[in-house]
């Protein structure tokens, strides 16, 4: 009997366990995805500090990617999209992608700066010496600056604000919705009532004419007369 209780307990305990663990809201999963998207002129692939990989123009760029890789910007521009983000690099940058727990974080080492591009527009601009870890909630992207500073924008340029080390910033993940109201219809236009058609027959209208009634005197008798009367008087 003892027994028999001892396996209803582990079989209930075991049962709250699992229910618990489903009813427990998952977090975001991390993309680990590293690809490069556009490239110009000549960029160099490291990993432990050494060149394994150098792309010139005319060169196939490599589809999958380490995650591991830091890009080495020799001249020109590169673009890179990582844990959902867009990295660009121009000539003297370098920066590594990382990821961890459900975070990306992102290095800038070399002599330019490198920009991370979230998919709702706002840019975190970092200069070397930089490094900042970016987490998706969901709802908003977490900045975090780990080390150096960054430069946070919003999709327009504006909004420009500062971020230094141990300082947090939070901006939306996604780009905002856009809502279209219905232009309101013009109410449509009253026809004129019979009382008002008999006020504009009967002279009342806003028509500036001046019209001179008819006279039954005619201009040349009238000064005939007026000569002979003024003559017959002594």
């Amino acid at each position: 009997m003892k027994y028999i209780k001892l396996m209803a307990f582990i079989f209930l305990f075991l049962s709250t366990g699992f229910a618990a663990a489903a009813k427990a809201p998952a977090a975001p999963a991390a993309d680990r995805t590293v690809k490069i998207t556009k490239i110009a002129g000549t960029v160099q692939l490291m990993k432990d500090g050494a060149v394994f990989m150098t792309i010139k123009p005319g060169d196939a760029i490599p589809v999958d990617l380490d995650s591991n890789v830091t890009f080495h910007v020799v001249d020109g521009t590169i673009e890179v999209e990582a844990g959902g983000m867009k990295i660009n690099g121009v000539s003297g940058s370098e920066f590594k992608p990382t990821f961890s727990n459900g975070s990306m974080t992102v290095s800038s080492q070399g002599s330019g700066s490198v920009e991370v591009k979230s998919a709702s527009g706002y840019s975190v601009v970092m200069p070397s010496g930089s490094e900042v870890k970016m987490t998706n909630t969901g709802t908003t992207m977490d900045v975090e600056v780990q080390k150096g500073r960054a430069v946070v924008s919003d999709p327009a340029g504006g909004g420009t604000r500062i971020v230094n080390t141990g300082e947090t910033a939070s901006v939306p993940s996604a780009p905002a919705v856009v809502v279209q109201t219905e232009t309101p219809k013009e109410a449509p236009k009253a026809e004129p009532t019979e009382e008002a058609a008999v006020d504009d027959q009967s002279g009342n209208s806003a028509d500036p004419t001046v019209y001179v009634p008819e006279t039954g005197v005619i201009v040349t008798q009238e000064a005939t007369e007026a000569s002979e009367v003024s003559g017959s008087t002594p």
